[in-house]
């Protein structure tokens, strides 16, 4: 598991951080971030911890069939049978 901590005595300029570094992590696409757990601090301080790992969705796939051609044949022209000759 990777964390990301944010941990400072000054809780003021540690709010200051989580409100620029939230946006910024949720925005990554190549990450997936955790909601911000909020740790108990004696001085009054900040601790947050926030759980990050890399974002490997669905991985996609293109395949082209060979067996099929580009372009469908055409179907043969069928004709009427002529009328039999009279006479």
């Amino acid at each position: 598991m990777v964390q990301i901590r944010v941990m400072t005595d000054d809780r003021e300029r540690g709010e200051r951080v989580v409100e620029i570094l939230l946006p910024l992590l949720q925005a990554c696409t190549a990450l997936q971030a955790g909601e911000p757990t909020r740790l108990t601090h004696r001085g009054g301080g900040l601790r947050l911890v926030l759980d990050v790992q890399p974002d490997e969705g669905p991985a996609s796939v293109r395949l082209d069939r060979e067996d099929v051609p580009a372009r469908p044949p055409r179907a043969p022209v069928r004709r009427r049978a002529l009328p039999p000759r009279s006479g």
